[in-house]
């Protein structure tokens, strides 16, 4: 897809990116890239298996900014399956349940920033 917008019926838009993402767990530290984001919500890669309901603290770096702490919750998880397990990515979406009133808003700027270079 070569759209900055993932095209989808939901609550708030998404936009793709590629930010690194520190998630602190009760099951230890993980790393990994969101991959999408919207003023709600994230789809980040990661290789740390985690569950629906699990719930996460995130630190994102984005767009040469102070890092970002938002908590959140597991909503969905994907496994792609490789002939190589050591390989093996995980997929999860998260939904935010604590963002701050300055992060919010910078994530509300930054998708609807990319949508009008994405409208022609």
């Amino acid at each position: 897809m070569n759209s900055t917008h993932v095209s989808e019926k939901r609550k708030h838009p998404r936009v793709e990116v590629k930010w690194p993402v520190t998630m602190m767990t009760t099951d230890g530290d993980a790393n990994g890239i969101v991959e999408n984001i919207s003023s709600s919500g994230a789809y980040i890669r990661t290789r740390k298996l985690l569950s629906n309901n699990d719930l996460i603290v995130m630190g994102v770096l984005g767009l040469k900014r102070e890092l970002l702490w938002i908590g959140a919750e597991v909503v969905r998880t994907d496994i792609a399956t490789t002939s190589k397990p050591e390989q093996a990515a995980v997929g999860i979406g998260v939904r935010f349940t604590t963002v701050s009133a300055e992060d919010y808003q910078f994530l509300k700027n930054v998708v609807s920033e990319r949508l009008n270079l994405a409208t022609p």
